[in-house]
Order: structure tokens, then sequence, then C-alpha cells
């Protein structure tokens, strides 16, 4: 028997999450009118608490993270290393070290600790070159469909511009926001009016997290223009030739 061959881990991860978008966009049933309802101000406030934590703890080292450490001093330390699904890396002249849920700082300030009975006043410095596929995805009537990687202080609008904009088929008034829920729903589904945001000047209301869904409607029109190419021009293709003036 032929063995089987496994998926790199990204691969997987990116095909589960893939498949997790189709379900929840299938189960919204993002049609001709949007019957999603708006945040509540109870609900953004939440939200707003959330995102102000994880930008006040900063960003804690996540699995699949690539660390870029340097020793200011001691050059012949630095590695360039990817953190292990169990959270773990094997820092030069330290061994293994568990670092997910640390900050870049906390993580330079514990190989300071340990490397110090070795090294002479050890300065580390500690960057994230690549961050692993913690993404926000994008779809519906934008440029570019896909995932995004999530930064810091990302706006459902920036998203939206990243992704390649609005197409002109695009509703703005009626964008949703799909977010893991730590209620007895496992996802919250809200749309926000990023028309007011982009016509009027108006402040987003809140900020992305990791894993985030931001999906654009197709306006009325639009669904009706696909109704017509679907069940109409596609069905009689003599339609789509053009006729010529009478004299």
């Amino acid at each position: 028997m032929r063995s089987r061959r496994s998926l790199p881990s990204g691969t997987v991860r990116r095909l589960a999450y893939g498949a997790l978008v189709a379900v929840v966009l299938t189960l919204l049933g993002c049609g001709p009118s949007v019957n999603v309802k708006p945040f509540s101000q109870a609900e953004l406030a939440r939200m707003q608490i959330e995102s102000a934590e994880v930008e006040r703890r900063g960003y804690r080292i996540e699995p699949y993270d690539t660390l870029l450490i340097k020793y200011s001093y001691h050059p012949e330390m630095d590695q360039e290393t990817v953190v292990r699904p169990d959270g773990n890396i094997a820092a030069t002249g330290v061994g293994p070290l568990h670092v997910a849920g640390m900050t870049a700082t906390d993580l330079a300030t514990r190989l300071q600790e340990r490397t110090s009975q070795r090294l002479k006043n050890p300065e580390v410095i500690v960057t994230i070159s690549k961050y692993g596929e913690r993404g926000v995805f994008v779809g519906g009537e934008v440029g570019r469909p896909g995932m995004l990687v999530f930064r810091q202080g990302l706006t459902p609008l920036q998203a939206v511009v990243a992704a390649g904009g609005f197409l002109a088929t695009a509703r703005l008034d009626s964008v949703i926001l799909v977010r893991r829920n730590g209620g007895p729903e496992p996802f919250l589904a809200r749309k926000i009016d990023l028309e007011r945001v982009v016509l009027k000047g108006e402040a987003e209301p809140l900020a992305l997290m990791p894993q985030d869904i931001v999906f654009v409607p197709r306006t009325r029109i639009a669904n009706a223009n696909v109704w017509v190419r679907q069940h109409i021009t596609d069905l009689f293709p003599f339609l789509r030739i053009p006729i010529p003036p009478m004299l």
C-alpha cells in the first residue's frame, strides 16, 4: 500500500480556516437583503475594551511566529528560529524554552537572565521577523479576497483597502464582521456601516482581532445583474449578440 503523505501544518491550517469561512458565510446567507443586525453599544464597548487590553499587553508570541534573537555584544549567539507548535524554541546557549504568551521584551529579559552567568553583561534584542498564520479574512466584493496578516490596530476599512479595495458592486453600508465569540454562540456576526466612514469621515467603531472575517456583500442592483446573467443571458446565448440598428 502507498503511504499517506501528511500535509504541512500551514496548509492544514489554511484549509481549515477556509472551510470555516465558507461555513460561516453560508450561514449568514448574504443575499440581496442583509439581515445581520448592527453592533449594540454594549457589544462595541466590550470589543473596544478587549482591543485596548491586547494593545496594552503588547503582542504575545504565538506558535509558528519567526523570532530574530540578537545579542549586541555576542553575535555568535544570534539566531532566527520558528516557535514550535508546543510554544517552545531551542535557544542558543540556553536550550528548550517555552516562549508562547511572552512579549518580545519578556523573552529578551528571560534570555539575558539565563545567559548572564556565561556572558558578560548580555544585551538581547528580540523581534518578530515573521508572524505566524494569524490573519483576518476579507471576502465578498473586494479586489483581492483572501487572508491578510494581522497587525495591531488593523481596522475593517484598512483590511478592505489591503484586499484591493471595494468593487463597484460593493455595499458599503452593510459590511459584515464575524468574530469568534466566548458566549453560547460560537460566532458573533454583525454589520458595520463603512459608507459613513468613507463618505463622511466618521471614525471606525472598532479594530479587528486575529481570525476576524470581514465580508463585503453585493448591492441589490449587482445581485439583480447576476441573476439576469445566470438565468437569462447564460441560458440564451443569442441574447449576447448585439442587434444592429434599424435603418
